[in-house]
């Protein structure tokens, strides 16, 4: 019986393509044949809305399942091919309630009945290492962490991977750090290309071979409410995510 590979994509900086990549990789996923759930496991409900879903009602979103733990199939929306278990700004009033009884466990809980539904489970994390995001990693079979090809990257990715390293080792030992995405890399720019090696020199064994262009197309996407693929399958955005999803399928 398959059981589902879970991936949190997380980064505790926002802007670095983390919901992006969370979309498009769900997508690809499915139009190479795998079923799979996109968890929008962020207040700002940004996947949601990128595919057209603005929940106003909490008790149809991520919050509610989290609250009372409900059957998660009741709370599974579908935009297009891309079926997801929604958030919006609700997600922030539980957050205390959460932290103080520190209940990590609760998402993997809560959607421990679909590990039989789905191929992957992709969680879209919040731009924080918070009550959220160590329930996503408590989850999680493996990580992947976007970073925007630029100087600031550099500073912040080290001490991140040394936060995941410590909660591995506090709270779920049988996580792996599956790679480092380089996102907005810009070919007309020497920039990209050096803190590309540098990424690569500093993180040799977990950097992704494939690394996702600067496209206007996936603003152009996130405007149409679609995902990359349902918006231009021609743009450079759909063949580099396209490229990503092999080496997840294939790695």
């Amino acid at each position: 019986m398959k059981t589902a590979k879970i991936i949190a994509i997380t980064n505790q900086k926002g802007g670095v393509g983390k919901t992006t990549t969370a979309v498009n990789l769900t997508a690809g996923l499915i139009k190479n044949g795998y079923k799979t759930l996109l968890i929008d496991l962020d207040s700002q409900g940004n996947a949601s809305a990128s595919l057209g879903l603005i929940i106003e009602d909490a008790t149809r979103t991520v919050k509610d399942l989290l609250l009372h733990q409900k059957g998660p199939r009741d709370f599974i929306a579908k935009a297009d091919t891309i079926e997801l278990i929604p958030s919006n700004n609700s997600l922030k009033d539980i957050e205390d309630t959460l932290l103080s009884d520190k209940k990590f466990d609760t998402l993997k809980h809560s959607i421990a009945p679909l590990a039989n539904d789905y191929d992957y489970i992709i969680i879209d994390c919040p731009p924080s290492i918070n009550v959220f995001t160590k329930n996503a990693l408590r989850a999680a079979n493996e990580i992947i962490v976007p970073v925007d090809v630029g100087y600031f990257s550099l500073l912040g990715i080290k001490q991140l991977l040394e936060e995941i390293e410590h909660f591995k080792k506090e709270l779920n030992p049988r996580l792996t750090i599956r790679g480092v995405l380089a996102c907005k890399y810009d070919r007309r720019t020497s920039l990209s290309a050096q803190i590309y090696e540098a990424l690569r020199q500093s993180f040799p064994d977990k950097l992704f071979k494939t690394h996702i262009r600067l496209s206007i197309d996936i603003v152009r996407a996130q405007i149409a409410q679609k995902d990359i693929y349902s918006y231009n399958r021609r743009a450079a955005a759909a063949e580099d995510y396209n490229a990503l999803t092999e080496e997840i399928i294939n790695g």
